[in-house]
């Protein structure tokens, strides 16, 4: 009897402890993390199209009085949700302490309708 109330607890402490999954389409959908970003906060994104291109700002916060680098790249993706575009290569950006900025971004091909962006922190 021990054992059943001592599992329902758990369950139930690992139930409100689970994080629900980004909502499709929202800015946290966008962001993939690899590994740890730790005080780095994507923020708002602005997306729109410019002479037929896909173009996207992100806004990125250092949450920690210390600089902070990370990497980034963008996957463009088509409608079906593959990409269009060749894989770009990861860029890497400083973040001084507090500072707050926008990561611009243009799809190098007209098919792009969506897009991904990973990144990583050191």
């Amino acid at each position: 009897m021990r054992f059943k109330l001592l599992a329902a607890l758990a369950t139930a402490l690992l139930a409100g402890c689970a994080t629900p999954p980004p909502a499709p389409g929202s800015a946290a959908s966008k962001v993939v993390v690899m590994g740890k970003l730790k005080n780095i906060e994507v923020g708002p994104m602005r997306v729109a199209r410019e002479n037929g291109f896909l173009t996207v700002k992100a806004g990125l916060n250092n949450t920690s009085s210390s600089n902070k680098t990370m990497f980034y790249r963008f996957a463009w993706l088509g409608d079906d949700g593959f990409p269009v575009a060749d894989e770009e290569s990861w860029k890497s950006l400083t973040l001084y302490g507090s500072q707050s900025t926008v990561l611009p971004a243009i799809a190098p091909v007209h098919q792009a309708t969506d897009f991904r962006i990973e990144v990583q922190a050191q």
